[in-house]
C-alpha cells in the first residue's frame, strides 16, 4: 500500500484538484427563472485519495483530504465527523472514522517499521599531503563530516595540530568528530614545507637620457625554477635572459616555480625620450649680417644649436640666438638637439631687410622713362648716343627672367616679338617691364646637335654652349663650340657670375667641358646668357679680349652691356655708334663691380613696359632674329 501511495500521489492530488473545481462549479449562482422548479438530488461524501495508506516509521502523516455535498448541492464538509488517530513513531495499523449525515467513511493507514542505515563518514577535500613553499600561506581545503542519517556534522568536526609556513618541516593535522551513535572518525593530512622560493635581479644596462630602447638584464635565482614571464606576456625558461624596452613605464616580470607559485619583481623606466623637440625660429638679413633667434622647447632640456645657412652650419652654440656677421641666403635653418640626441630642423622665417637702396639718376641726368614698384624700380636715362637704364630689383634671382624663341618652333623672333609673346604666357600682363637682347646669335649647322638635352627642336639656342632657361637645361653640348664664349647669371645669393667656355675637341678638352658644365648647372643658376666677354670684373677693366665680335675698346659697333652695381642694382647700356671704352669709363663712373659684353655686332634692343599696360615699348634697336630676350620684371 505505502509503495502504491507513493506512486500514485501525483495521481490523487490531481484528483483532489478537480473535485475541489467541480464543487466551485457547482457552488456559483445561476440566474434564477422567474418560476423556478426545485429539484432534488443526492448527498455526496467521499474520500480524497486512497482509503488504505502505508507510511514508514517517523514519516508525517497528512490527510489527504474529504468532502460532502447535500441534496441542494451545497458544500457541507465542515460538518464531517473526523475520528481516530495515527502514530507515526510506532508500527502499526491505523483506522481514521468520517461520519455525515449517517453516513460512515473509513481510511487504514499502515505505518511499516524501517531498517536505520549507518550513513556516518569523515573525507577530508583536497589532498592528504600537500607540498607548499616556504612563506606561502597555508589555505585549508576543508573536509566534510555526516551523522548516521546523512546529516551535516561539520560544526562538531575538531582539527589539532598547526602549520608554520616560515619554517622548513612536515607538519599533521589531525581531524576528529563523533557520530550521533558515540562512534569516532578520525583523518590525518601532511603538509610539508619547502624553500622552493626565487628571486629576480633586474639590471638597466643605460640609466642616462637616451633617445633609444634600454635594454634590462633578467637573472633568476632559486630552486625549482619553471619559467619567467616578460611584461609583454613572452614566456623564456632561461634563468639569464635580456628584455628590451623601447618606451618609458613601468614592467612587472613574473617567475614561476615547479609548484606555480608565482615571485614578482617590478622596474620602471624614464629615461627614454624619443620625441623630438618642437619650437620655431626667426631671422633678419641686414645688408652685411643676419640676426637670428630660436624658441624651443623639449621636455628634458634643449642640449644645443646648429646655425645653418642653405644646408652649411655657420655656428654651434646653446644660446637661443645668434649674430652672423655676414648676409645669407633666405635659406636660413636651425637644428635643435635635445638632451637625449633627438633632433628637430627648423625653417626659419624670414625677414628681409637687407636690401641696398635703389641708386637713383642726378637730378642733372635726362630721365625719358621711369616706373617704380615696390619689387621694381626703373630709370631710363638718356647720354648722348647711349642709354643708361638703372635697375633696383628686390629679388633678381627670382625676377631676372629669359625667353626662348624656340618655344615656338623653328622659327626666330626680334626681341620685342618675343617678349609680346612672354607677356602672355609668363602673366606679364599689367606689370612694370624692362627687356634687352640677351644672347647674341645662334649659326646652323656649326655644331653638333646632336648632344641637345630634353628638347630637340631647341637647336635654335646661343652657340654650341649651354643653356638654361627658368631653371632647366636646354641645352648642354660638350663636344664642339664655335668659338671661345662666355656666360653669366645670377645665383641665389643674388650675385651675378662669369663661366667661362671653350672650344673642345680632344678628350681632355671634352672633360674639361662636361665639368664647367656641371659646375654651372650645380650653382644653382636659373638663366644663363651668352656674351662675347667681361668687362669690368670686381670694378676693374678687364683686359680680356675674343675673337668674334670685335672687341676693340675703340669699336663704334652696337653694345648691349649688362652691370651689377651691388645685389639689387644693376645697369643696362645700350649703345649705339659709342667706343666701347666711353662705356666702360662710364660704367666705374657709376660704381659697376662686374660687367658684360652681350652683344657687339648689331642686336641691340632696350624695351620698356609701364605698370598697368600691355604695350611693350622698343625705346632703341630691334635687334635681329635671335634666339632669347631677357627681361627684369615686377
Amino acid at each position: 500500500m505505502i509503495d502504491f501511495y507513493k506512486k500514485n500521489k501525483v495521481l490523487c492530488f490531481a484528483f483532489t484538484f478537480l473535485v475541489i473545481v467541480l464543487i466551485i462549479v457547482l457552488l456559483i449562482p445561476t440566474k434564477k427563472n422567474d418560476n423556478p422548479i426545485p429539484s432534488k438530488n443526492e448527498i455526496i461524501f467521499a474520500l480524497f485519495g486512497e482509503s488504505n495508506l502505508t507510511i514508514n516509521v517517523g514519516d508525517k502523516y497528512i490527510d489527504p483530504g474529504f468532502y460532502a455535498i447535500n441534496e441542494d448541492k451545497i458544500n457541507e464538509t465542515d460538518k464531517v465527523k473526523v475520528s481516530g488517530q495515527v502514530n507515526t513513531s510506532k508500527p502499526g495499523i491505523y483506522v481514521i472514522t468520517y461520519i455525515y449525515d449517517s453516513k460512515v467513511l473509513k481510511r487504514t493507514i499502515e505505518v511499516l517499521e524501517t531498517t536505520v542505515v549507518d550513513n556516518s563518514s569523515l573525507i577530508l577535500n583536497g589532498s592528504d599531503e600537500i607540498t607548499i613553499d616556504l612563506g606561502t600561506p597555508y589555505v585549508e581545503p576543508g573536509f566534510e563530516a555526516r551523522d548516521i542519517n546523512g546529516d551535516s556534522l561539520n560544526d562538531k568536526v575538531v582539527v589539532t595540530g598547526t602549520v608554520n609556513t616560515f619554517e622548513e618541516g612536515t607538519y599533521k593535522l589531525i581531524y576528529s568528530v563523533i557520530n550521533s551513535e558515540g562512534k569516532e572518525y578520525t583523518k590525518t593530512r601532511t603538509i610539508k614545507v619547502v624553500n622552493n622560493n626565487l628571486t629576480i635581479n633586474l639590471e638597466v644596462t643605460n640609466t642616462d637620457l637616451t633617445n633609444k630602447d634600454v635594454s634590462v638584464s633578467v637573472y633568476v635565482k632559486g630552486n625549482e625554477f619553471a619559467y619567467l614571464t616578460y611584461p609583454n606576456q613572452t614566456v623564456t625558461r632561461n634563468i639569464v635572459s635580456t628584455y628590451t624596452i623601447s618606451e618609458n613605464g613601468t614592467y612587472t616580470f613574473k617567475v614561476f616555480n615547479q609548484n606555480g607559485k608565482e615571485f614578482t619583481k617590478t622596474i620602471t623606466i624614464s629615461n627614454i625620450d624619443k620625441t623630438a623637440p618642437t619650437g620655431s625660429c626667426s631671422a633678419i638679413l641686414n645688408l652685411s649680417s643676419t640676426e637670428i633667434k630660436v624658441n624651443a622647447y623639449d621636455d628634458h632640456g634643449i642640449y644645443k644649436y646648429d646655425y645653418l645657412d642653405n644646408q652649411t652650419i655657420i655656428n654651434s652654440n646653446n644660446n637661443t640666438s645668434f649674430i652672423y656677421n655676414k648676409k645669407t641666403s633666405k635659406n636660413i635653418y636651425v637644428k635643435v638637439y635635445d638632451l637625449a640626441g633627438n633632433t628637430k630642423l627648423l625653417t626659419c622665417s624670414v625677414t628681409d631687410k637687407s636690401y641696398y637702396p635703389a641708386i637713383l639718376p642726378n637730378q642733372s641726368e635726362n630721365v625719358i622713362y621711369k616706373g617704380e614698384t615696390d619689387t621694381l624700380k626703373v630709370y631710363v636715362t638718356k647720354e648722348s648716343s647711349y642709354y643708361i637704364t638703372r635697375v633696383w630689383v628686390k629679388d633678381p634671382y627670382n625676377q631676372l627672367n629669359k625667353f626662348d624663341s624656340p618655344e615656338y618652333g623653328s622659327k626666330l623672333y626680334r626681341p620685342s616679338e618675343l617678349l609680346s609673346k612672354a607677356n602672355s604666357k609668363y602673366n606679364l600682363t599689367d606689370k612694370l617691364l624692362i627687356g634687352f637682347n640677351a644672347s647674341g646669335f645662334y649659326l646652323k649647322d656649326t655644331f653638333d646637335a646632336s648632344s641637345v638635352n630634353k628638347y630637340a627642336k631647341y637647336d635654335k639656342t646661343s652657340v654650341g654652349t649651354l643653356v638654361i632657361t627658368n631653371g632647366k637645361v636646354i641645352r648642354n653640348v660638350y663636344n664642339k663650340a664655335y668659338k671661345t664664349w662666355f656666360i653669366m647669371g645670377v645665383d641665389k645669393n643674388n650675385k651675378m657670375r662669369i663661366f667661362e667656355d671653350s672650344k673642345a675637341s680632344t678628350t681632355a678638352e671634352i672633360n674639361k667641358k662636361k665639368a664647367w658644365s656641371e659646375e654651372v648647372i650645380n650653382s644653382g643658376i636659373r638663366n644663363t646668357y651668352t656674351f662675347a666677354a667681361p668687362i669690368i670684373m670686381d670694378g676693374k677693366k678687364t683686359n680680356i679680349t675674343t675673337s668674334m665680335p670685335d672687341t676693340s675698346n675703340n669699336t663704334t659697333k652696337n653694345l648691349q652691356i649688362f652691370c651689377q652695381v651691388n645685389d639689387n642694382n644693376f645697369i643696362l647700356v645700350t649703345a649705339v655708334d659709342t667706343k666701347r671704352n666711353t662705356i666702360i669709363n662710364r660704367l666705374l663712373q657709376l660704381n659697376c663691380q662686374t660687367a658684360t659684353n652681350l652683344d657687339g655686332g648689331g642686336s641691340i634692343a632696350l624695351l620698356y613696359k609701364n605698370k598697368n599696360s600691355n604695350t611693350i615699348k622698343k625705346i632703341v634697336g630691334d635687334g635681329r632674329s635671335l634666339p632669347e630676350v631677357g627681361y627684369f620684371s615686377e
